[in-house]
């Protein structure tokens, strides 16, 4: 018998989901004023990678964790650095 697998089990009351979605919603600020042009890739990455591979919102904040502590903290969007930091310590 093929089970699926699902890698979030253990996130079951975490909310990941909802958390993952209010860090993008924030990013989305930054994807709109594109004063970076990390953005303008993040946001190019985040739609290959949820519509080619299947991968969540919370899969593609992690591959690009490091660069957007980064650039949030250079912009001082401490908001949205607390928001990612709650995310990854609950739940990557």
């Amino acid at each position: 018998m093929n089970v699926p697998f699902d890698r979030y089990v253990s996130f079951k009351n975490a909310d990941w989901e909802g958390k993952s979605q209010r860090v993008m919603a924030k990013l989305q600020a930054h994807i709109d004023a594109a004063d970076n042009p990390f953005w303008g890739y993040f946001a190019q990455k985040r739609t290959e990678l949820n519509e080619k591979q299947g991968l969540d919102d919370l899969r593609v904040l992690h591959n690009y964790l490091p660069t957007l502590r980064e650039i949030l903290e250079e912009s001082g969007d401490e908001e949205t650095l607390a928001l990612l930091e709650d995310l990854e310590v609950t739940c990557m």
